[in-house]
């Protein structure tokens, strides 16, 4: 044991002063003499030229072609349904990303008490616009499949916007709208279109480790229902260059009743 620490010690000190010994400054591998990009993060990988190739993004950002696949599982908790509080939810998404361009297909399963069913389909297309070098604008649509089976459920139509600003590299804000135009006609249940009001701050804490923390306001579907306002947050975990993990908390706040919501979804990306 003794000798593998010596070895790692001398190995750690001979790397540091070859580095020193060819003024790399920012410990990339480049030497200063040809760094183009000098002061490069630590741990960055970098090219030829001493410059980052390897940025902290999430799957959704990346401009690679790759597709992304996830499955997971969690709760939500309404008090305001009597008898029907609770839902186990398993949900499954396929989404594919080509250039500035994004395809998801979502779908999910419930369970709760004596019921249980399909929830409706998600279809979404997104473009993403580089407004300059921190700022990305996303602009979307999308329609929801009625494949939750209840009596005058409608296919639904959504318009997503949504702008992120990277104060550094890994310090990030970000707001966003989502309008639904409500097709559902239940009976004797009035209904309006909703929106959804959202924003927060997000945070890499290395490249594999990623969270934020958000406030939304939301109008729901139902005409008398008060406005909902939700605080949420959302790790985010890259275990290896393929597979990673994300778990996801919301709970509405300025209500007497309990409404939250808890998943965890594990993902591959191809």
């Amino acid at each position: 044991m003794m000798i593998k620490t010596y070895t790692l010690s001398a190995i750690m000190i001979a790397t540091l002063a070859e580095a020193n010994t060819l003024k790399d400054a920012d410990l990339d591998g480049v030497p200063d003499s040809i760094d183009a990009c000098a002061h490069t993060p630590f741990l960055h990988e970098v090219d030829s030229r001493g410059c980052t190739i390897n940025i902290l993004t999430l799957p959704q950002d990346s401009e690679k072609t790759h597709f992304t696949f996830s499955i997971g599982y969690g709760y939500s908790t309404n008090e305001d349904l009597v008898g029907r509080e609770t839902q186990q939810i398993t949900k499954a998404q396929l989404s594919y990303y080509h250039d500035t361009w994004s395809y998801t297909l979502k779908t999910g399963y419930f369970t709760q008490k004596e019921e249980e069913g399909a929830q409706d389909t998600i279809l979404k297309v997104q473009k993403r616009l580089t407004l300059d070098s921190k700022t990305k604008l996303y602009l979307g649509t999308g329609v929801k499949l009625p494949s939750y089976d209840f009596q005058g459920n409608k296919t639904d139509y959504t318009l997503y916007t949504s702008l992120i600003h990277y104060k550094t590299p890994k310090h990030s804000y970000f707001t966003g709208v989502n309008y639904t135009f409500i097709q559902d006609k239940p009976d004797k249940i009035p209904l309006h279109n909703s929106f959804e009001l959202y924003l927060g701050s997000g945070y890499f804490f290395t490249h594999n480790f990623y969270a934020d923390f958000s406030y939304s306001l939301m109008q729901s579907k139902f005409r008398d229902a008060h406005m909902i306002h939700t605080l949420s947050s959302t790790l985010f975990y890259q275990i290896n260059q393929k597979l990673f993990t994300t778990l996801h908390y919301n709970r509405e706040i300025g209500d007497e009743d309990l409404h939250d919501g808890l998943s965890l979804k594990l993902g591959i990306s191809f």
